[in-house]
């Protein structure tokens, strides 16, 4: 294919050249990789090729992957993604003789390559959905917990196992284990080797520590490890193997970054009209502005929570589903027929929950990182927006309406109403003032 003299594409017989352009294969016009065939059949042959074992045929386990593969859109990344060390992991699981199963990849190294050929698996349905986040935690206590000497690990063990990931399995089986949730309760048993190791070279058993020697630990430690030794604190409490310590809590700093409501109000029309901002951007916007919402948990929402029937469009992020403004309800079921996604394969039926906002790899969301840093980008952030709409709601709604229909734990919405009425008094105290 080439331009002409109109900025067209025209293919090499258009343009009067006596030369095949078509694949000597399937005979595809144009896309030419190699040996004179396109793409896709390069691609067909090396899947084939490096998914069989030794007769030559495909490995009956990974069909559904090789399957999948073939169908793919653009046969040039699944020929990119063979070429790369994640393929080569692939093509030596192919070749082994046992069962690909979790526990299987759970003893590899856990890096980018083992993940990556794990989501394709799980996206091919060739491994069963699996919480990965806490199955990353799992992996990593073990690995954590094996070079530890046994008197920490008589501590550190059950309070990993029975206070940390226990309490992680619930909320797992609630589908409110997040990304963010796996780092804090690493954070937690991290600090809490920290903290044995610190009273081992001070020869401080657990047993006589007091108080005074516990403040003494928390002067040099940073606000995140205050509050991540509270959690093994409250343990060593409960079982009596402390006296009864304290961790000081630091008030909560209230919120300082807000939009007036002429920027807030702006900023929402924007996301609702501007038809020049990628379209799960306008949304994830909207979701920050209209209710709230942090992009941590924008990016889990699923496709099922939107309902339509006779009355209008609902969707539901608590407990009671929330009434949507009719042009957001249109931004999302055009979302939903058709999302932005950025994986190389389809999800498989039953390979997962469908996101609102699907991320690189078919099963999973995508990174609220990223859709954070692409709003801020684009002239939205997040968290005076946010601000400034829990606020509005606070003092319009009683703390527990906010609760059920926000999902926010009702403590924060308590605080939010304590803070909206503590604004609203300085606001017409300063109004009597100026009078």
């Amino acid at each position: 294919m080439g331009p002409t003299e109109a900025g067209d594409e025209a293919c090499g017989p258009c343009w009067d050249i006596d030369v095949d352009f078509s694949c000597q294969r399937c005979t595809y016009p144009g896309d030419i990789y190699a040996d004179g065939c396109c793409t896709r059949c390069v691609a067909s042959d090396r899947v084939r090729d490096l998914l069989s074992g030794e007769n030559g045929q495909l490995v009956p386990q990974l069909v559904p992957l090789a399957d999948a593969l073939l169908a793919a859109a653009s046969p040039r990344s699944v020929i990119n993604w063979l070429s790369r060390s994640g393929g080569q992991l692939l093509v030596s699981l192919a070749a082994g003789q046992a069962e690909i199963t979790h526990d299987l990849l759970d003893d590899l190294p856990q890096d980018h390559d083992t993940r990556a050929v794990r989501n394709l698996l799980v996206t091919t349905r060739v491994l069963p959905v699996r919480d990965e986040f806490l199955a990353r935690l799992e992996i990593w206590l073990r690995q954590t917990l094996e070079p530890l000497p046994s008197h920490r690990l008589r501590i550190i063990h059950p309070f990993a196992e029975w206070s940390i990931v226990r309490d992680a399995r619930r909320k797992s089986s609630r589908g409110r284990y997040f990304e963010s949730s796996a780092t804090r309760d690493r954070g937690k048993i991290r600090t809490a080797i920290e903290f044995m190791t610190w009273l081992d070279t001070n020869d401080l058993p657990l047993s006589d520590l007091t108080q005074a020697t516990l403040d003494l630990w928390l002067v040099t430690a940073s606000p995140t490890r205050r509050k991540a030794i509270s959690a093994f604190i409250r343990w060593t409490n409960a079982r009596r193997l402390t006296r009864q310590l304290e961790v000081p809590t630091r008030l909560r700093a209230q919120p300082t970054v807000f939009h007036d409501d002429a920027e807030h109000h702006v900023q929402l029309v924007r996301c609702l009209t501007d038809q020049d901002l990628p379209l799960d951007v306008r949304i994830a916007g909207a979701f920050v502005r209209l209710y709230a919402l942090p992009v941590t948990r924008i990016v889990h929402l699923t496709t099922d929570c939107f309902k339509r029937d006779q009355e209008g469009a609902y969707i539901t992020f608590g407990k009671e589903p929330v009434l949507l403004p009719p042009t957001l309800a249109r931004l999302i079921e055009q979302q939903i027929a058709n999302p932005v996604t950025r994986s190389m394969l389809k999800p498989a039926p039953g390979s997962g929950p469908a996101f609102l906002f699907p991320g690189p790899v078919a099963h999973q969301p995508r990174r609220p990182h990223g859709l954070a840093s692409q709003l801020l980008e684009l002239g939205l952030p997040t968290l005076a927006a946010h601000n400034t709409a829990m606020i509005t709601m606070a003092a319009d709604l009683p703390p527990i309406v906010t609760s059920d229909l926000f999902g926010i734990h009702v403590n924060t919405a308590m605080e939010w109403a304590v803070l909206a009425q503590d604004s609203w008094a300085g606001y017409l105290a300063a109004l009597r003032a100026a009078k």
